[in-house]
């Protein structure tokens, strides 16, 4: 079977009003058009479809409502982007610094390099696989350089970890036994089995933030994990949503003010949008604000 044929920007328009989209602006839309590509814009009009699998868009669907979609999820995983930054630093200090002093106290001190001190010894291969690959991209860096020359390319984990990814630093909390994920998680005021979650779920989010992908009208694995009392309290929260990975988030950051204006920056996107954003399409319930301010 051939594939579709490539379609003119102009083109492009004349199948989405022939499908019945309202342009009201046929100039500002293929100006739309020339930045956003075809394929991601009418993602965001998965919606308004007649039918799943049709191609017909619901009678008074416009052009400009789908962009404004758009908009929203390009304001938040900017966003998101940068708080995640903060997390993402703070994570990296608390996992290097909770596993070195509980494992690496004695000369040589590289027992991070044993794969004896990981219950998960496959895990922990595929991590330091994945460094490797990782450090070979810092090559060039004084750090790889210097570890290189006068350590044999051996780093304290408290190197390695500025050096890994979020989503491999996330897998190497995975991989400890539970004494070194208990120190961590005590450190943070949180259970193992939730930090170890809530890591892997900032991860994912980072990497759809990272990638420009969709979330609105999305599905988010892994489900989030919150506390059984939480859950009773919000049976309306769905843990696959984008409001559980917003809420994820939100109990990660360190520092009060970063909450606190997070949760503004979210009001304030939703408010501004509030006539197109369909809300159970992203998991927020109509009291979010309410429950985000009690999780500040």
């Amino acid at each position: 079977m051939d594939l579709k044929k490539p379609l003119t920007f102009d083109e492009q328009l004349d199948k989405l009003i022939a499908h019945g989209m309202i342009v009201a602006d046929r100039e500002k839309a293929k100006d739309i058009l020339k930045r956003v590509n075809y394929y991601r814009f009418t993602g965001y009009a998965l919606q308004f479809r007649q039918e799943p699998s049709g191609s017909d868009y619901l009678e008074g669907t416009t052009f400009e409502t789908v962009y404004h979609l758009y908009k929203v999820d390009e304001i938040l995983r900017d966003t998101f982007r940068r708080y995640i930054e903060k997390a993402e630093v703070y994570y990296r200090t608390q996992i290097a610094y909770g596993f070195s002093i509980a494992k690496c106290t004695e000369a040589p001190y590289d027992q991070h390099y044993d794969e004896n001190n990981f219950y998960n010894k496959k895990g922990y291969k595929e991590v330091m696989e994945n460094f490797s690959r990782e450090k070979n991209y810092y090559k060039d860096s004084l750090i790889v350089k210097h570890h290189k020359i006068k350590y044999s390319s051996k780093m304290p984990l408290w190197v390695i970890v500025e050096l890994m990814s979020f989503s491999n630093m996330s897998k190497l909390y995975s991989s400890m036994y539970y004494s070194e994920k208990d120190v961590i998680a005590h450190m943070v005021g949180v259970g193992r089995d939730t930090l170890e979650n809530h890591l892997h779920c900032l991860s994912v989010l980072r990497n759809k933030c990272a990638h420009a992908s969709r979330m609105y009208n999305t599905d988010f694995n892994p489900p989030a994990k919150f506390t059984t009392s939480f859950l009773r309290k919000h049976p309306e929260i769905k843990n696959n949503s984008l409001f559980a990975y917003t809420l994820v988030l939100l109990k990660r950051l360190p520092d009060e003010e970063s909450k606190k204006s997070l949760v503004q920056i979210v009001e304030t996107v939703i408010d501004e949008y509030r006539n197109d954003i369909d809300l159970e399409l992203i998991g927020f319930p109509e009291n979010y604000l309410e429950i985000m301010n009690n999780n500040l």
